[in-house]
């Protein structure tokens, strides 16, 4: 009979011929169990980690969806009135934003109250209100602007987006100055005859009176006068113009338009009020009137 295998040399035995003992199967298996316990959590924490994200993102879209209904009460999305936030202080009129245009017109509506009641300084020794009740005659700052959007200035002499002299050289430089001197002095001329003219047609009211002058055109107009504002306009569009619109410019626009509003509206509301009364009521009074001499 042969020798009886312990269990100790049995399990040895089947290790030498390549099968795994019943020590390193348990071993394997607690192995894997903890392998599989480890990956369920993983498991798990990807899914929370994607319901949370996914809240996120529920929660952004939500507040995108609320912005856009709170934007759809007042008719415009949210971009849109961002856009037009933006528009107002980048819309440009050739070389120039419109708010800083628009504070030219402020300045030059002042400018054109002195320019008239040193006038009637000089000629009545005195000096009133023009009609108005602020210090500021729009209709000086109208004039100035349209001048600008149509011919531009001396310098560049076009018609609205048309350049009249396209080669530059002493003679087209001189051309320029030469037509832009005809053009300004044809619009004081005629636009003072037949703005005069109009107003005392459709109010009865005679705003001004050139009578005594020489080289006079109806009360409304004359040489002396027309001359005198197209020189005036001449020198300011050349040499005052560009450099006091680049002055303007450097003034942060939030407080440009600040200025614009609560100067302009007061302005504008005072220059309407003159015209209701003078068209609709055929009332013209100066609101003030101060005698020098």
């Amino acid at each position: 009979m042969g020798k009886r295998e312990t269990p100790h040399r049995a399990a040895d035995t089947k290790e030498k011929d390549g099968l795994p003992s019943a020590d390193n199967v348990q071993t394997e298996k607690a192995e894997f169990a903890r392998g599989a316990a480890l990956d369920a959590e993983d498991t798990e924490d990807r899914d929370t980690a994607q319901i949370a994200q996914n809240g996120t993102d529920t929660k952004d879209e939500t507040l995108t969806q609320n912005e856009q209904i709170s934007a759809a009460g007042t008719g415009v999305s949210v971009s849109a009135c961002n856009k037009k936030k933006n528009r107002i202080f980048t819309v440009k009129i050739f070389n120039y934003r419109l708010i800083y245009l628009f504070m030219l017109c402020l300045i030059m509506s002042f400018i054109g109250f002195l320019v008239e009641n040193v006038f009637r300084l000089l000629r009545d020794g005195v000096i009133n209100s023009r009609r108005q009740i602020l210090p500021f005659l729009f209709a000086y700052g109208i004039a100035v602007f349209a001048m600008y959007v149509l011919i531009g200035t001396p310098r560049e002499m076009r018609f609205l987006c048309w350049k009249i002299f396209k080669k530059n050289s002493k003679l087209t430089a001189a051309g320029k100055y030469v037509c832009y001197f005809l053009i300004v002095m044809a619009f004081i001329f005629f636009g003072e005859m037949m703005f005069g003219t109009f107003v005392e047609w459709a109010s009865g009211i005679v705003l001004w009176d050139y009578t005594g002058i020489p080289l006079r055109f109806t009360k409304y107009t004359s040489i002396p006068t027309a001359l005198g504002l197209t020189v005036g306009i001449i020198l300011f569009m050349r040499f005052v113009f560009e450099p006091l619109m680049r002055k303007l410019e450097k003034i942060p626009e939030k407080a440009a338009l600040v200025i614009d509003l609560v100067l302009g509206i007061p302005i504008v509301l005072d220059w309407i009020l003159m015209l209701v009364l003078m068209f609709g009521f055929g009332i013209s009074k100066n609101w003030w009137n101060i005698n020098v001499w």
